[in-house]
């Protein structure tokens, strides 16, 4: 059996957002537009082998107002702030099983890149910056035209979900 090792170059669209509004403000809005994920939920559906049905009723009940949950968050500035000067940072892992799912059905090696990233920092001087590459910068390497329809969407939630926390 042969070892095949593929390299891929693609370039990625990265969106960085200004505000005005305050980190906490920002985050906050962020945590309340966003479902959050239940590992527990997902365990249990994992574990009674529920119908497509009560799983998508499942992961629909854990999904916010702008179709995605938060499976994860990472405090960047805590942890950063150990080193001395404090710091407001945040990453969330942000996504949709069942819009992710269609796009995995079609290539599994969108996983890499689902569920998604959105970067919360301030920079000292008032302001809040929201960062995200854009889905379709980063799935626009799997040439599929069901999944180059999701990630155009992916796009625009991506974009209002920032323009009501910004």
């Amino acid at each position: 059996m042969e070892t095949v090792i593929e390299t891929v170059n693609f370039t990625a669209t990265r969106v960085i957002v200004t505000s005005e509004k305050s980190f906490e403000e920002i985050t906050n809005k962020i945590e309340t537009i966003n479902g959050k994920s239940d590992s527990t939920v997902f365990q249990q559906m994992i574990g009674a082998k529920q119908s497509f049905e009560q799983i998508k009723s499942g992961i629909e009940s854990m999904i916010g107002q702008s179709g995605f949950m938060i499976f994860s968050q990472i405090e960047h500035g805590k942890l950063m702030s150990l080193a001395g000067k404090n710091k407001k940072a945040k990453l969330y892992i942000i996504g949709n099983p069942l819009i992710a799912n269609q796009m995995f059905e079609q290539n599994p090696a969108v996983g890499l890149y689902v569920p998604l990233r959105l970067f919360v920092y301030d920079d000292y001087n008032g302001k809040t910056h929201v960062a995200y590459d854009k889905p379709s910068s980063l799935l626009g390497q799997f040439p599929n035209e069901k999944i180059s329809t999701i990630m155009q969407m992916l796009d625009q939630k991506f974009e209002e979900m920032v323009r009501i926390a910004t």
